[in-house]
């Protein structure tokens, strides 16, 4: 709640049942891997809030780089989180050059009168992630796993081809219980969590060995491959045409090499998505009770989710002694942790009480908490 609602007002009343089916995975990695980990699910929910110092924003996510916007027939969320992603603004709208103007106002005014299965088609073409706000039915698993076979014994190299929030925390906990974990970067293109907050890119990364690999080449390629050989398991946050581009079929690599290959998606398909847009898309949203446009429930939420339902499957198949290909979708990760919550919270309220906000439901009463970094 304390990440959810609008900017200067009351934290939004909304249900955490969701977050409460996400302890059960936060408990499940405990178990398959022998070792407590250092926070439940909303320390990880809510830890790069914290670190930043950021807050609820309303219909605005928490960082700001996505924004929700009303189409002809539905609702968007839309993530401009990159300088081409901007750029791409003129031909997905089919608008002229913005020529410096407001790029949010030249959204909100684009879509007003274009229907949204239209929008999203466009977006996919260029590469944008954009969500709409729909609740999904809930997928009966939140990933899918591939059998390769019998997975290799006794490794413990992790290959960390992930960026940003979710591949990068999967690896991450790996790392806690014992694996060394390699972060392989693209020359010209390191993670762009790197130009974010020092603090969280440090809690992600920490620990982790480095190297520059341009799969592009075959030598690259190459050399990647060699790793392959050694290493308990691969996480990977690229669509899946990459791969094909570059002559790679995962699910024969993770085969032939005995190891777990997690791939972390938007939404399983071509489509681009972050952590905003994608737990939209998976029915993460709250609406305005005053008629306006829905609001953000926390944090780039589909990124920890996904993250924790990536090392969850990737433990499990470690401990069955399976190899395989892990693929998880964020916004069916997510939709699967709310499993056809609407996320209301009929009877409850909140009030002010002090310097805090208190919700009261059931005859019981908790202040609402700020995030927590999870230490």
């Amino acid at each position: 709640m304390g990440l959810s609602g609008p900017e200067d007002g009351p934290p939004a009343l909304a249900s955490g049942r969701w977050v409460e089916r996400l302890d059960g995975v936060v408990s499940d990695i405990s178990r398959l891997c022998g070792k407590a980990l250092r926070a439940d699910a909303a320390g990880f929910l809510g830890e790069r809030a914290a670190l930043v110092g950021r807050g609820r924003r309303g219909s605005v996510s928490v960082g700001g780089a996505c924004r929700m916007v009303a189409a002809a027939d539905g609702v968007l969320a839309v993530s401009l989180a990159r300088t081409s992603d901007t750029e791409a603004v003129p031909a997905w709208l089919e608008m002229g050059d913005l020529a410096g103007g407001d790029v949010w106002a030249a959204v909100a005014a684009g879509v007003r009168e274009k229907p949204v299965a239209e929008l999203i088609e466009r977006a996919e073409w260029l590469g944008l992630a954009v969500g709409e706000a729909v609740r999904p039915p809930p997928p009966p698993e939140p990933c899918s796993l591939t059998d390769a076979g019998p997975a290799v014994p006794d490794r413990k190299l992790v290959l960390d081809l992930s960026s940003l929030w979710a591949g990068p925390l999967c690896a991450s906990l790996l790392g806690v219980f014992g694996f060394e974990v390699l972060k392989i970067e693209a020359p010209g293109r390191p993670d762009g969590a790197r130009y974010g907050s020092a603090a969280f890119y440090e809690r992600l990364n920490q620990g982790k060995k480095d190297t520059v690999i341009d799969l592009g080449f075959e030598d690259g390629r190459r050399r990647f491959l060699e790793l392959c050989g050694e290493s308990a398991v691969v996480v990977d946050g690229l669509r899946p045409r990459v791969w094909a581009n570059w002559g790679i079929d995962r699910l024969e690599v993770a085969e032939n090499a005995g190891l777990v290959w997690v791939s972390i998606t938007g939404h399983g398909d071509g489509r681009a998505g972050f952590g905003d847009d994608a737990a939209v898309s998976g029915g993460l949203w709250l609406s305005d009770p005053d008629g306006g446009l829905p609001w953000f429930v926390g944090d780039a939420a589909a990124d920890p989710v996904a993250g924790l339902v990536a090392c969850r499957a990737a433990a499990e198949a470690m401990a069955a002694g399976r190899a395989g290909l892990v693929e998880v979708a964020m916004s069916q990760a997510v939709s699967w942790v709310r499993d056809g919550d609407d996320l209301s919270a009929p009877g409850a309220e909140v009030f002010r009480r002090g310097n805090h906000w208190v919700v009261r439901a059931n005859d019981e009463e908790q202040i609402v908490l700020a995030p927590r970094s999870g230490v």
